[in-house]
Order: structure tokens, then C-alpha cells, then sequence
């Protein structure tokens, strides 16, 4: 039986995660063994306050994850060869104990690292890569050591090219999205009720606040939000919502496990420009808005929906009523709906695990 090793985070965010559960059931349904690996409790105590400090540095202090986030693209090499230093003896334990047939990375902090460490103690297991960054990825994915990069985009593809990377060592995937996030067949009808769903659409508390005021001042809206694992978050809206009879009809939701049927109900998503979201939306047929994006990040990923006619950017909560409102009053909403079914890109699992097998036979 095959066993493949993917390395991971739990808090960085929920894109790895998520990436690493679709890819997994997908090599589950074809007979390999897999071990998801998170690989900042390796590096120590200094990588477990890494991981921990993604969402209060992202949502608290972005000037700090701006800076940091520019240093490991300024100094990529300096960055990987101390996470090498950091990660080394303990993830030679890892793999030595699982002996996987095949190791692939979806977290960009753990690429050039893993490959010299395959490479300094002989290792021969085909290293793998996948690029979960959607438009413009950072410099830190990049590892031309890999066999293979997947990426989302044939654009995505080409910027690599132009880079050195062999026509043989790339492959457009597509995103890997959890497969019971299941298409619809036909667009999504309007009702009397207009479902927005919104998750976590910005970094900074005071923006989603306002968000939230301006949206449930729409007739007919009803409005889920989901605010994660930002407890902060959580407390503010649901405060919020206890001291403002406007928002009586707004479900305020923390950490959830039924995102299949969210996005089944509603018929706009209101996100940050975190590709995972991005594709579940209109993977699940749904109008997308982009609130936002983490600082040094995401920031070309709205590019992805616009493109596809499925949605559009808004970073101002004082002019998201009247967007929403113009898509009711122009008859637009029921094209984005059409459209996002169309936007493709949002099916990586299959392809990835497809190529995984093909290489350990």
C-alpha cells in the first residue's frame, strides 16, 4: 500500500488544512495510507508561537505580519535555510519512522527545507509541492529541487516559467476543495430572501462591524457570519448584536463544521481574498465579494473573480449596501450566480492524487 506524507499547518490559517483534508480523502479513495504532518511543532517552542500568532499578528498588528511577511520575500533563502536548521532532526524522525512513497507539501514555509533534507541524507522520495496561493504566490513556494509544483492557474504556470522552473516539473491543478462542497447543477433562484453568508470578510474588527451595520439594513437580507477560530472577533459581533436591535436577524457563528450547507443556503459570500474561500464559494455556485485581503498577501486574488464575472471587490463596508443593492436592482445577481458555476480552477484533489498514484506505481 502507498504512503504519502503531507506536510501542513493546523493555524496558519485554514486553506493548508483544508487543502490537505481534500488531497488526503482523495488518496484514501484510491488505496494509499496518508499522514497529515504539521510541521511547526517540530521546529520547537519557537515554531509552536509561530503558528499560534498567525491570527492575532493577521487580525491585530498587520503593520508586524506586513514587514515579516516582506523579509521572507526579500531574504527567502536566509528564511528557509533557519527553518532547515530549526525543522531537520525532527522531521527526520518523521519521515524515517512513516517511510512514506511520496512527501508533498502544502505550506510554502516547508519546501526548499524539506528538499535539502532529502537531499543531505540521501533520501530518494519524490518531493511534491502544492501552491495553494491563487494569483501572484510568494517567493517562499518556489523549489525547483521539487519533482513537481502544482499550481492554480495556467498564469500561475507561466510566471514560473519565466523563472527557470522545467515545463516538466509544473502542472496546473487547479485548488484542492473538500469534495462534499458539491456543485450545483443548476444556478442558484432567488427568493424573497436574500442569504448572504459572510466569513470573516476582513483583518481588521472595525471594518466587519461596519460591514455587518451596512448589509442588515438591506430588505429581505438574512446574514450569517462565521467568525472562525477569531475569538475576538466572536465576542465584538456578538456583542454587537445583543446592544443593536438591527441586528436581530444577523446568526453570529464561530468555529463551524457544516461550511457545505452555508454555502449551499447562500447566494453571495462576503470574504477576505483567502484562495480556499475564494473557490469553495464558487465552487458551491455562489455570487463572491472580496472584503479584503491579509497584508503582503492575497492582495491580486480578486482578480480570480472578477475575471470570471462571478462576483466583485469591495473594501469599503460604507459602499457594500449600495453594490449589493445595484446587484438586485440591475438584475445582476442571477448572472454572477450563473457564472460562478463556470469558474473552474476548484477541482485540485483529483488531479494531485491522480498524479501521486501514477508516480508510485
Amino acid at each position: 500500500m502507498n504512503k504519502v506524507l503531507i506536510l501542513m499547518a493546523e493555524r496558519t490559517g485554514t486553506g493548508h488544512k483544508s487543502a490537505a483534508n481534500a488531497i488526503e480523502r482523495n488518496l484514501v479513495a484510491q488505496g494509499c495510507t496518508v499522514k497529515q504532518l504539521n510541521c511547526f511543532p517540530l521546529m520547537g517552542k519557537v515554531g509552536v508561537n509561530m503558528e499560534n500568532c498567525y491570527i492575532p499578528l493577521t487580525t491585530k498588528h498587520p503593520l508586524i505580519w506586513k514587514i515579516s511577511h516582506g523579509f521572507s520575500q526579500i531574504c527567502t533563502d536566509i528564511m528557509h535555510s533557519w527553518i532547515y536548521h530549526r525543522v531537520k532532526k525532527n522531521l527526520l524522525k518523521e519521515i524515517i519512522a512513516f517511510n512514506p512513497d511520496v512527501i508533498i507539501s502544502v505550506h510554502c514555509m516547508f519546501t526548499k527545507a524539506v528538499s535539502r533534507l532529502l537531499r543531505k541524507n540521501k533520501l530518494s522520495i519524490p518531493f511534491l509541492i502544492n501552491v495553494i496561493d491563487l494569483v501572484n504566490p510568494p517567493k517562499v513556494w518556489r523549489d525547483k529541487r521539487a519533482q513537481m509544483s502544482f499550481v492554480p492557474t495556467a498564469i500561475v504556470r507561466r510566471q514560473y516559467l519565466k523563472l527557470g522552473f522545467k515545463p516538466e516539473q509544473l502542472m496546473v491543478s487547479g485548488f484542492p476543495i473538500r469534495e462534499d462542497i458539491v456543485p450545483p447543477v443548476k444556478p442558484k433562484v432567488l427568493g424573497n430572501k436574500l442569504h448572504i453568508l459572510m466569513v470573516n470578510p476582513s483583518i481588521n474588527l472595525q471594518k466587519n462591524l461596519a460591514y455587518v451595520r451596512e448589509l442588515s439594513q438591506i430588505d429581505n437580507a438574512e446574514i450569517t457570519f462565521v467568525c472562525g477560530r477569531d475569538e475576538r472577533l466572536y465576542q465584538a459581533l456578538t456583542c454587537e448584536k445583543a446592544n443593536n436591535p438591527q441586528l436581530t436577524k444577523v446568526k453570529v457563528l464561530g468555529f463551524v463544521s457544516n461550511m457545505p450547507e452555508l454555502l449551499q443556503w447562500a447566494q453571495v459570500l462576503l470574504t477576505k481574498a483567502g484562495p480556499n474561500m475564494l473557490l469553495e464559494g464558487t465552487r458551491s455556485g455562489t455570487a463572491v465579494i472580496v472584503t479584503g485581503h491579509i497584508p503582503g498577501q492575497e492582495a491580486k486574488n480578486y482578480q480570480y473573480i472578477t475575471a470570471n464575472h462571478c462576483g466583485a471587490r469591495c473594501e469599503n463596508p460604507r459602499k457594500i449596501r449600495a453594490l449589493v443593492q445595484g446587484w438586485l436592482d440591475r438584475g445582476l445577481l442571477p448572472e454572477y450566480l450563473q457564472n460562478a458555476l463556470h469558474a473552474g480552477g476548484n477541482d485540485g484533489a483529483k488531479i494531485i492524487a491522480d498524479y501521486i498514484v501514477g508516480i508510485c506505481r
